[in-house]
C-alpha cells in the first residue's frame, strides 16, 4: 500500500470499493473519474487517472491528468476508458443533468462504470449535523457539507436515472448496488477528523489507516452512501 501515502480513513472507505471493481478489470486499466477534483481516486491506485471536474483546487496529485469539463459533456471518444467512475459527484448535480451525465459515462466505458452516491434523508441529516459542529468548532462553513443543503438523491432516483440513461444509449447491462459506510461510523470518524488538536488530528487521519480492513466490513444500513456498478453486457 506504499505506506499509505496520501490516504485519509473516512476518504479511502468510499474509495476502496471502487478500486476493488476496477480490479476485477485485470491489470493496465484505463481509467476516468468525473468530479474528481485535486484529488479523487489517484492516491488509492498505482496507475495513472484521467480526471474531469468543472474546477481542481489543490493538493494535486501526480499521477491524475486534469482536465476541465462538465460531466454532462465529457470531451472523449466512445468507448475510450475501461472504466468510468465516480465519488460523491451526482448528489452536486441537478436531478435533470444526472440521466445525462450517465449517459456520458456508458458511453465513454468499453466495459464498467461505477457511481457512488450518498443517498437518502438520514445521510442529509449527518450532513446537516457535522456542518453545524464544523462551523462551531472553526467559525466557518465547510463547502461539502454546505452543498448538500438542498438535500441527497434517493437511492430510487438514482436507479430511475440509470435506467433512463440505458434506454438512451440501448445498452443493456447488469447493475448491482453496494452499501457503503455504516452512518455511526462515519459520524465517529467525520466527527474525530473536525478538531484542532494535533493528536487527536493524527489519530483520525493516520493511526487509524491500521484498521481499514476492519471498518471496510461495517456497512450495515443505515449507511450513507449506495455504490451503483454498472457493467456492461
Amino acid at each position: 500500500m506504499f505506506l499509505w501515502a496520501g490516504w485519509h480513513p473516512e476518504v479511502a472507505l468510499r474509495y476502496l470499493p471502487v478500486v476493488a471493481e476496477i480490479k476485477k478489470l485485470g491489470p493496465d486499466v484505463s481509467v476516468l473519474e468525473v468530479g474528481s477534483g485535486g484529488l479523487g481516486i489517484a492516491p488509492y491506485v498505482r496507475f495513472n487517472i484521467t480526471g474531469v471536474d468543472i474546477r481542481f483546487s489543490p493538493p494535486f496529485h501526480p499521477r491524475l491528468n486534469r482536465i476541465k469539463a462538465k460531466a454532462v459533456r465529457l470531451p472523449f471518444a466512445d468507448k475510450v476508458f475501461d472504466a468510468v467512475v465516480s465519488v460523491d459527484t451526482f448528489e452536486h448535480l441537478p436531478g435533470k443533468d444526472r440521466e445525462k451525465a450517465i449517459s456520458e459515462m456508458l458511453r465513454c466505458t468499453r466495459k464498467l462504470a461505477v457511481i457512488a452516491v450518498p443517498c437518502g434523508q438520514l445521510s442529509y441529516l449527518q450532513d446537516k449535523k457535522l456542518n453545524r459542529i464544523y462551523r462551531k468548532r472553526f467559525g466557518k462553513k465547510y463547502r461539502f457539507f454546505d452543498e448538500h443543503t438542498l438535500g441527497l438523491p434517493e437511492e430510487k432516483d438514482i436507479i430511475e436515472a440509470i435506467t433512463n440513461a440505458c434506454r438512451t444509449v440501448h445498452l443493456r447491462v447488469n447493475l448491482t448496488i453496494l452499501n457503503n459506510e455504516n452512518l455511526k461510523l462515519r459520524q465517529f470518524l467525520m466527527n474525530g477528523w473536525m478538531t484542532k488538536n494535533l493528536v487527536k488530528n493524527i489519530f483520525f487521519r493516520k493511526v487509524l489507516l491500521i484498521a481499514l480492513p476492519f471498518m471496510s466490513l461495517i456497512n450495515n444500513p443505515p449507511v450513507y452512501r449506495k455504490i451503483f456498478v454498472i457493467n456492461k453486457k
